[in-house]
């Protein structure tokens, strides 16, 4: 059931117009903790800028970054690609090496585990998976999956997405059918039962209300929060960052106090949390530093109902010529390898030419039998596009990646990249990175175009904006 919005806000106190991320800033520094964001795609830092992010997570690079004080960095997993058995080894893998490099260094770390604000991706199972193996068992876990600059906000404990002024639950919308993260509960507590599979139940979730987090100092907030009952899972609900920039003040003074905390959160945690300053959306000046007289490319491979009509809108802007459609068919047919190198060499052509090019996979979708087996498909298919971004011999004047397990594998093995920077936004929620002179292209200007973000005509504003 839909609600109005504006019909809620009139029964709640106003927010505070206190600027508690400046503070929020302070904390963080006197925390002194290294905060690692285990991301399970790469959209996740699409609220921040000059932060590094990493796709190699062995002890050496821990010890590196703790070694140097790096306050923030992001680990980029990409698991919502895999099967949670594959998950569940990666994130084993990851806690037991921060530890050793913790020890090692003698740095102390602080966990957050970034996933979907719409709710899709391995829970419980990759937070549960950090505390155990981390030796965190007495640690609470805050879910908080808001994101305002995707209009994810959680009010009376339910996620919704907000469209003006109507709040659609996330149970009703086509997020909620993926196809290997289906889920049937906006109800924050409710969804954590069913994702567990009832091991945790929605009677044992601790919420606070908007009107407790409005209406109560940090202090008693923080308190609150530090009297919690061990390894229990609290929510918190938020409307805008006013809202969140004080729930991360009060967790930030719990844990000051020495409550241990692992966070599931969304992307507006990260910068709301570390206290850091809203910057002003990237102009296609800041993007595109170096003139080229080669072709942008914008691939496409997110097959969520939002990235389609994004998708549908853009291609407006190409012709016959500069379309390339990947035939999924014959990407899983026994010619794959012959189909794949004659559309290169078409594409380069193009490129060479100086025209903008878009790049997508069909949009039949072709799924398994099972979650495991679609994931599986799902693979064989970005592992197609990453064939693609290998094989290319003219270097785009900019590559944008559209949905997240594309602009990941498209990164880290059709680029090659171990190492970048996030340098800011070119729209709300869409990260631009910057590639370090290891990468198949040094310093080609990567736009992370994530599946859910933006309205029909994002991508095409996008495109358009580039040139």
């Amino acid at each position: 059931m839909n609600n109005v919005l504006s019909n809620i806000l009139a029964t709640l106190p106003k927010p505070e117009n206190t600027n508690y991320r400046s503070l929020n800033q302070q904390l963080f520094n006197k925390l002194n903790k290294a905060c690692i964001v285990i991301d399970d795609d790469p959209t996740g830092n699409q609220t921040v800028y000059n932060i590094p992010l990493l796709t190699n997570w062995n002890e050496t690079v821990f010890i590196e970054e703790f070694t140097k004080g790096t306050p923030v960095f992001f680990v980029l997993t990409n698991s919502r690609s895999l099967s949670a058995k594959e998950t569940k080894k990666v994130y084993t893998e990851i806690a037991q090496n921060i530890l050793k490099a913790s020890k090692i260094s003698k740095r102390e770390f602080v966990i957050i585990s970034r996933s979907d604000s719409t709710l899709r991706g391995h829970f419980p199972l990759e937070p549960s998976t950090l505390k155990i193996n981390l030796k965190l068992q007495d640690a609470i876990t805050v879910f908080l999956p808001v994101m305002f600059e995707g209009n994810r906000v959680t009010v009376n404990d339910t996620h919704y997405i907000l469209d003006d002024d109507i709040l659609t639950p996330v149970n009703n919308t086509p997020f909620a059918q993926d196809h290997s993260f289906k889920y049937s509960k906006a109800n924050l507590k409710a969804y954590i039962e069913e994702k567990s599979e009832g091991s945790i139940k929605a009677s044992s979730v601790i919420s606070f209300s908007l009107e407790a987090i409005r209406t109560k100092s940090t202090k008693e907030l923080a308190d609150a929060i530090t009297s919690l009952p061990k390894s229990c899972y609290c929510i918190f609900n938020s409307i805008n960052y006013s809202d969140l920039d004080k729930v991360t003040q009060a967790l930030l003074l719990a844990q000051q106090n020495g409550k241990q905390i692992i966070y599931r959160t969304s992307s507006s945690f990260v910068p709301s949390y570390i206290g850091q300053k809203p910057k002003d959306i990237l102009t296609a000046e800041d993007v595109i530093v170096t003139k080229t007289n080669t072709g942008g490319l914008t691939i496409v491979g997110s097959y969520v109902k939002k990235s389609s009509d994004q998708l549908k809108e853009a291609l407006q802007l190409f012709n016959a010529t500069t379309t390339f459609e990947v035939d999924v068919e014959k990407v899983l047919s026994e010619n794959s390898n012959e189909y794949i190198q004659a559309f290169v060499n078409k594409l380069n052509i193009v490129l060479k030419s100086g025209e903008d090019c878009i790049v997508f996979t069909s949009r039949k979708l072709i799924t398994g039998t099972d979650a495991s087996t679609t994931i599986n498909i799902a693979a064989v298919i970005s592992n197609a596009l990453v064939k693609i971004v290998e094989g290319l011999t003219t270097q785009p004047k900019y590559l944008i990646a559209k949905g997240g397990i594309t602009s990941h594998d498209l990164a880290t093995k059709g680029l090659k990249m171990r190492r970048s920077k996030v340098i800011g936004q070119i729209q709300a929620g869409i990260p631009v990175w910057k590639m370090n002179n290891q990468t198949k292209f040094p310093n080609l200007p990567y736009i992370v175009f994530p599946g859910n973000v933006g309205s029909n005509k994002t991508l095409k504003d996008v495109i358009t904006k580039l040139n």
